[in-house]
């Protein structure tokens, strides 16, 4: 089994796509490559030695870091919706209010009212939808494509790594659409590149016993798992949790309720579960570090 790590410095709140969808009163400073670098030297103070990366200032701000430290770090890449996963000539994202309608809709009728009740208020960056848009057709589905010279080019980016979190958002689409032959096809691709492939979803209890039965070859699974809540439902993600024999990384590992009030109980309980790693966020030096220590208490020996 590869070995995965404890703690895995998140780089979205470093990055210009998401840095607003983290803390604001500290947007200008996330802005600033030096203060995100103290980020990162705190969680290395404290004992993480890997780091997510999706785009070129986390790449840089990666090898910033590599030159200024003297343990080895590790990379986890993430090629994110720029992977080429297209239909029509553009990012199948482009098309979301189309994709998660007609995933929605071929749901059974307990989750449509979840997610149209709930969740696309609550969830809106993943499940958030024009209600009024007509699916897609079985021959749209279909005519879903990967470029693989895209998605070459966007491994290339990252090349920094060693892991490679590949198909997020697209996999929960593709394994619903009933087109996992793609994501078969990028985790091939990101292997004969040279990195260790993990597939990355938000539809934890539905994708993760679709890649099961399919025996994707991935080296694990990065998944939203918290004491509290994953998505679809946190029993059925613990239901297929069971089956699995690879290796799994939780992120929104303290998203929601009470959860940071209480960090080494909610950590404490996603390591007795199983969970291999947490991938967390933390847009200051001090949580970075407090955060760090604490993964590597409860993981030690």
């Amino acid at each position: 089994m590869v070995q995965i790590h404890p703690a895995i410095l998140g780089g979205d709140p470093f990055s210009d796509v998401f840095r607003g969808l983290y803390n604001h009163k500290h947007f200008w400073k996330l802005a600033n490559p030096d203060y995100c670098l103290q980020v990162m030297k705190q969680a290395y103070a404290a004992g993480t030695r890997a780091f997510d990366l999706s785009f070129p200032e986390n790449v840089q701000l990666f090898n910033r870091l590599n030159q200024e430290v003297e343990d080895e770090i590790v990379a986890y890449g993430n090629p994110t919706w720029l992977q080429g996963i297209k239909l029509e000539g553009k990012n199948l994202q482009h098309r979301r209010d189309e994709v998660i309608k007609t995933v929605v809709e071929n749901m059974p009728a307990e989750k449509q009212e979840l997610i149209n009740n709930r969740l696309r208020e609550e969830a809106f960056m993943v499940f958030g939808y024009d209600g009024d848009t007509r699916p897609l057709s079985p021959r749209k589905i279909d005519e879903i494509y990967l470029d693989e010279d895209v998605f070459k080019d966007r491994l290339k980016q990252l090349d920094v790594s060693t892991f490679m979190m590949v198909g997020g958002t697209d996999a929960d689409w593709l394994f619903s659409l009933g087109r996992e032959d793609l994501v078969q096809r990028i985790v091939e691709i990101t292997r004969q590149e040279g990195y260790r492939p993990l597939l990355i979803c938000h539809y934890a209890s539905i994708v993760l016993e679709k890649a099961r039965k399919i025996s994707l070859d991935v080296d694990g699974y990065v998944i939203p798992i918290n004491k509290e809540w994953s998505w679809l439902s946190l029993t059925e993600t613990l239901k297929s949790f069971e089956n699995i024999d690879k290796p799994v990384v939780s992120f929104m590992a303290l998203s929601g309720g009470s959860l940071k009030g209480d960090v080494r109980g909610s950590l404490k309980y996603l390591f007795d579960l199983g969970i291999k790693g947490i991938l967390f966020g933390a847009t200051r030096p001090t949580t970075a570090y407090e955060t760090s220590k604490v993964i590597q208490e409860l993981t030690e020996g």
